[in-house]
């Protein structure tokens, strides 16, 4: 058997030194440091994302919450403001005393969605009756207001801006409607103010952050705005580009540099199109980002620490190997002169090996000649001492004598020549029952001496293999059937299964132990066998020559036995 080399030399390609190992350790460091600033510039981008993302989602909350707010509480404020009418061109006409338009007034104040002074104001901008006197007192008079010149000029129902209220003395924006005289001409107006404080509450709730508001306007001036109303008392917002993206969209989200605070923000807005009102909420870009800088400070600490902790690793590293490089140039030594130890051995093995083979085939060679003499000469004396049954018996026993050295011989010659590789595979396509019962017909003479009856199964199959391989598998099982069956038969025969053919060698012998299965194909095992211990022992190769002729033409082994039944050995060979 050809032996390898007990230990083989590096090849200089696949030797890493340690040099090579620190430029190979620094690469891994820059590669892992890319990957690990990548992942965490990839996670703060998607952070920053998902913040800018969930600030649209909480705008617009708010802009749609005010919208709602908004719209009932104007609603309900001209709704108030259209049954108020009547009553009070009734006041001006004298149909109805300052007391009793009064009780009105208070009584509709008390339905308000929002509480706010209730004034009815004439011609001339005076306020002639309220739901509550002025706070500063005095004389009010409304005949500045824009609102009141456009009523004068026709205009039914105005939503007036934030304004600093001149009978409440608190930033309000205003409900009104006009009041017609019995003659059809403009005879003064109804007004609600409403509180711009009544929103505080409601903009708190929002939690939109601390430079967050929300706002409304109406004809280009401010109409709402929270926190801090007061701030934005009378201030236009000229070019505000919120109106100019309501203009085009009804509801929509974009952000800008506040025109009123230059502060950056994203902003949701919504148009109140019945009430010519458009709503808006907006947080502050530093509020949103807020809490993706405190997470940016974090993983920004964490990857310091990382790869602080990577570079002391990546430093003890270099120190080892700086230690390990004479240890490495020492063992590189060694197995250089291990290597030559090896494959001198290796060389010495391989000859050895081939000097065996040799003497085998010679050995062969040469006992078969005298063997073959000796296998005439015993005919010759059988026939000629065929009428003393005492000599004839001797002489038959020295003819199986010389037919089982015969072979032992052949059987050395096949393991040795399958170790060597020189036997080839020579495949071609068959039929197979030739080979079968040219294999019964060999055998047979055997069989009949023991008593057995041996036979092959008719079969049409064809098959790809190497005829004369295949016949000394086959043989080898078929001897190993007649050796180890007493009594009974020995049958052999095929199955189809799917594109192969499972040739089988049945027999009654005294079967195999289930612990022994694998073990029987291994050189020199053999079971007891009563027929074995009568003289006829083989030396256990038998089917160590099957295992290895298999495996050269790639022909799987099955095995079934029942102890004190049988066995049936099989061969997979592919169809033709």
């Amino acid at each position: 058997m050809n032996s390898g080399p007990v230990c083989a030399a590096i090849p200089a390609a696949d030797r890493r030194t340690p040099g090579e190992l620190r430029r190979r350790l620094r690469l891994l460091m820059a590669v892992m440091v890319v990957l690990l600033m990548g992942g965490a510039v990839s996670l703060l981008v998607e952070l920053r994302e998902a913040a800018f993302e969930k600030a649209v989602s909480s705008t617009s909350g708010a802009a749609r919450l005010l919208d709602d707010n908004l719209t009932r509480m104007l609603g309900s404020t001209d709704a108030t403001l259209a049954r108020l009418v009547p009553s009070a061109e009734a006041f001006m006409a004298g149909r109805m005393s300052k007391a009793e338009i009064e009780r009105e007034l208070a009584s509709l104040e008390s339905g308000l969605v929002q509480r706010g002074a209730m004034l009815v104001v004439d011609a001339k901008g005076d306020v002639t009756a309220a739901s509550r006197p002025p706070r500063a007192g005095g004389h009010v008079n409304y005949a500045g207001r824009d609102y009141f010149s456009a009523h004068r000029d026709g205009a039914e129902r105005v939503i007036g801006p934030m304004v600093m209220g001149s009978y409440s003395l608190v930033p309000v924006f205003t409900v009104s409607r006009r009041i017609n005289a019995p003659d059809g001409s403009f005879g003064g107006l109804v007004i609600v103010g409403v509180y711009a404080n009544f929103f505080t509450d409601f903009y708190n709730t929002l939690g939109l952050g601390p430079s967050a508001y929300i706002g409304a306007n109406t004809g280009g001036r401010i109409m709402l705005r929270q926190p801090n109303p007061e701030n934005y008392v009378g201030r236009p917002t000229p070019n505000n580009p919120i109106l100019a993206a309501a203009a085009e969209q009804r509801v929509g989200t974009i952000r800008i540099h506040s025109p009123v605070d230059r502060v950056e923000r994203v902003v949701s807005y919504r148009k109140l199109t019945e009430f010519d009102v458009m709503v808006s909420a907006g947080m502050a870009v530093d509020d949103i980002l807020a809490p993706w800088k405190q997470t940016a400070l974090v993983i920004a600490t964490a990857m310091a620490v990382v790869l602080l902790g990577l570079g002391g690793m990546a430093a003890t590293t270099f120190r080892a190997l700086n230690r390990e490089e004479e240890a490495i140039a020492s063992l590189e030594q060694k197995v250089r002169v291990r290597t030559a130890e090896a494959e001198q051995r290796a060389d010495e093995a391989r000859l050895a090996n081939e000097s065996k083979t040799r003497f085998l085939a010679a050995a062969s060679h040469d006992l078969r000649q005298p063997l073959q003499a000796a296998g005439m000469f015993a005919e010759v004396l059988a026939g000629q001492v065929e009428d003393d049954p005492r000599k004839l018996k001797v002489v038959d026993r020295l003819r199986q004598s010389i037919e089982a050295t015969n072979s032992l011989l052949a059987t050395l010659l096949d393991v040795s020549a399958l170790e060597a590789g020189k036997i080839k595979p020579n495949v071609s396509g068959f039929r197979l029952m030739p080979l079968l019962a040219g294999l019964v017909d060999q055998i047979e003479p055997e069989a009949s001496r023991k008593g057995l009856a041996i036979g092959a199964v008719p079969t049409s199959a064809q098959v790809e293999s190497d005829p004369v391989l295949l016949e000394r598998l086959l043989r080898n099982l078929l001897v190993n059937a007649v050796r180890y069956t007493e009594s009974g038969r020995v049958l052999i025969g095929c199955r189809r299964r799917g594109g192969r053919v499972v040739i089988q060698v049945l027999d009654t012998g005294i079967g195999i132990p289930a612990d022994k299965m694998q073990a029987v194909f291994e050189d020199f095992v053999r079971l007891d066998s009563p027929a074995e211990r009568g003289g006829s022992r083989g030396l256990g190769l038998g089917l160590g020559v099957v295992r290895r002729m298999a495996t050269l033409l790639d022909h799987p082994l099955e095995l079934r036995s029942i102890p004190g039944k049988g066995s049936c050995f099989g061969v997979v060979v592919p169809k033709a």
